[in-house]
């Protein structure tokens, strides 16, 4: 006796959740639309920062090879001043 009435508390413990899990049975199509949905989403998401890394990487080294390419400018930038200011 003691026995059942264990399981009667459990059983009646339980009872909500079991009931709320049947209760969302009929959304379950719907939120297995709203997660595809969000996974597309995030698969487009996951692309376009995939591509924009890239593009800030090519970015980078486009600015490392300007600004090795500075130094070399204001050398030459010096020395034809100094030609045309020297007669």
């Amino acid at each position: 006796m003691v026995h059942l009435l264990e399981l009667a508390v459990t059983f009646i413990e339980r009872l909500e959740t079991h009931l709320e899990t049947i209760r969302n049975i009929p959304h379950l199509d719907a939120n297995l639309k709203r997660m595809s949905k969000a996974l597309a989403k995030m698969d487009i998401l996951v692309t376009e920062t995939e591509e924009l890394a890239e593009n800030i990487l090519k970015w980078r080294e486009q600015q490392k090879e300007i600004s090795s390419c500075i130094p070399k400018i204001l050398a030459e930038e010096n020395y034809l001043h100094k030609c045309i200011v020297t007669p």
